[in-house]
């Protein structure tokens, strides 16, 4: 694992494009102090699959809990190196940047012509649209844009039931998720250092377009972004770094918040490398088995294990839980699942966006996270929001080009369904030539934005848009897919999955969608904090 990976491969443009769209009350009912050991309570068991954001939360609260519990988590650890070469970069990216080899291939939306290796980003290739996901202890906080927003209820009740409750998340389930990542908005200091001039000049064309900026924390620890600021870190959140992970530390990933909370419990064993290929109910009792491949890192099937539990909990992911799910269904392994186990998968209205040519000076290279966050809500069809996203180009390209995030609501939903071929679930969305809602919506809040800011500064003041699918913008891909075991339907509001006991949800397949026009992160969190406290107070 010391290895240092060999680097300098070439990388496309679309593959640059792939690697910037990922650029998004206090334990109330825990039985021990975070990080405190607990004994085992009454010889419970539990398995949980995936360690993303639902995967965490659920592993820490079953390890307070006094829970024996299993985690098996397909992808390898990423410790940070005091060399700052944990990651692959997004310009000179590796092996380490791709779930072996996931993006490659003429279908991908990012080539990268690397070997096999259990790099951090595994690309998902649908029918109709690419879904991108995080793969390593920690899920897709290793490579989210650290982006923890809370939704408007008005967006949030646009597309939850009102069971979801709002209220109640925002009272309690939105706070405490925000002190367990860790959570805080871009300081005063750093936001006026000369590296992020790209964030102030974006808040000078919120004030053209005529919006009101609205700001948000993220999950990054920013004393160590000002060590990077005066060199004594790797440069990484500073120069606009995040979708291959970040070298510095900055980035609060969940193997060092929820996970490392969960381990220091002492009934918590997180195993990496393990990949879940096989769920069935235990013979003799209520429970489940589950079995994995243990894999080395050229994807080599080392041995296959299995593992028991009294309760097991999904938390892959909304492809790879649905999967598993739909698979299990299918091959006749778990037939009593709902027949609506893969429907609902949504994008979360994700348009990706870049202004190419801007009038206002980005920097020669753009500082990170991103920035601020706009609200169209005067467009037929709906609201529709904008964040400003550091694009990481090498100095002094940072001028060149600024890239956004357009997020609209939208019905538009894909299924997970079984594949008697390749007997595998397989990801299908409606096509280009058979959907217009999202790209519609998108490209009329684009054009009033140009159109307006433009009107008031003259011509050339907004620069170029490109939204093209053609060229991976638009809505080609998504790192923020989410459903296939929607709470309401396949699931119930409490995150058990119907059909049978003692299996529940916990990850973005619980959700509808889409969170309301904001990156799911926090939304994922808070969900599955309320729905571990209501599975430990039943339990």
């Amino acid at each position: 694992m010391n290895e240092t990976p060999r680097t300098g491969h070439p990388v496309s443009r679309r593959a640059f494009v792939g690697g910037v769209a990922g650029l998004s009350a206090l334990g109330a009912l825990s039985t021990v102090r975070s990080g405190a050991t607990a004994a085992p309570r009454d010889g419970r068991t539990a398995i949980v699959i995936g360690t993303g954001f639902g995967g965490a939360v659920a592993a820490r609260r079953l390890g307070e809990a006094g829970v024996t519990t299993t985690v098996f988590e397909r992808g390898r650890r990423w410790p940070i190196r005091p060399d700052g070469n944990t990651f692959a970069t997004t310009t000179n990216p590796d092996r380490r940047a791709a779930w072996f080899g996931s993006p490659a291939g003429p279908s991908a939306a990012t080539a990268l012509p690397v070997e096999p290796y259990p790099g951090v980003l595994d690309h998902v290739m649908g029918n109709g649209v690419e879904a991108v996901y995080g793969a390593g202890v920690g899920g897709g906080s290793l490579v989210f844009g650290s982006f923890t927003p809370v939704p408007r209820r008005q967006d949030f009740e646009h597309i939850f039931p009102a069971a979801a409750d709002y209220s109640e998340l925002a009272a309690t389930y939105y706070p405490r998720a925000k002190q367990r990542l860790g959570v805080a908005p871009l300081p005063a200091d750093i936001l006026a250092h000369p590296r992020y001039v790209g964030a102030r000049s974006w808040l000078k064309v919120v004030d053209r377009y005529g919006a009101t900026p609205h700001f948000f924390d993220f999950a990054i620890d920013w004393d160590i972004v000002r060590a990077e600021l005066a060199g004594r870190r790797t440069a990484s959140v500073s120069i606009g770094e995040s979708s291959y992970g970040n070298n510095s530390g900055a980035k609060k990933s969940l193997d060092r918040t929820y996970l490392a909370a969960a381990e220091r419990t002492g009934n918590v064993t997180i195993k990496p490398m393990h990949e879940v290929f096989d769920i069935r109910p235990r013979s003799r009792s209520k429970g489940f088995v589950v079995s994995a491949r243990v894999l080395d890192e050229r994807g080599r099937t080392v041995r296959t294990v299995t593992a028991e539990a009294d309760h097991l909990f999904m938390a892959a992911g909304s492809f790879h839980s649905t999967r598993l799910l739909v698979e299990a269904r299918a091959k006749g392994t778990l037939p009593r699942l709902s027949p609506r186990i893969g429907d609902g998968f949504g994008v979360n209205g994700d348009f990706l966006t870049i202004r190419a040519n801007p009038r206002e000076d980005f920097g020669a290279i753009q500082g990170g996270p991103g920035y601020a966050r706009i609200y169209e809500d005067d467009l037929s069809g709906g609201p529709v929001s904008m964040v400003y996203q550091a694009t990481p180009l090498p100095a002094p390209l940072g001028k060149a080009a600024t890239t956004h995030l357009v997020q609209a609501h939208t019905d538009e939903r894909g299924t997970i369904d079984f594949d008697h071929a390749t007997r595998r679930g397989q990801l299908n969305y409606p096509h280009p030539a058979d959907r217009n809602d999202l790209d519609r919506r998108a490209n009329a809040f684009i054009a009033r934005f140009h159109e307006r800011t433009e009107a008031r500064y003259g011509f050339g003041t907004n620069g170029v848009h490109v939204s093209s699918r053609a060229t991976g913008f638009g809505s080609a891909s998504t790192y923020h897919g989410l459903g296939g075991v929607v709470m309401g339907a396949a699931a119930t509001m409490d995150g058990a999955v119907r059909g049978y006991e003692n299996l529940h949800v916990v990850d973005g397949s619980f959700i509808p969608g889409a969170v309301g026009l904001v990156n799911p992160s926090l939304t994922i969190t808070a969900l599955a904090e309320r729905t571990m406290d209501r599975f430990l107070a039943a339990h």
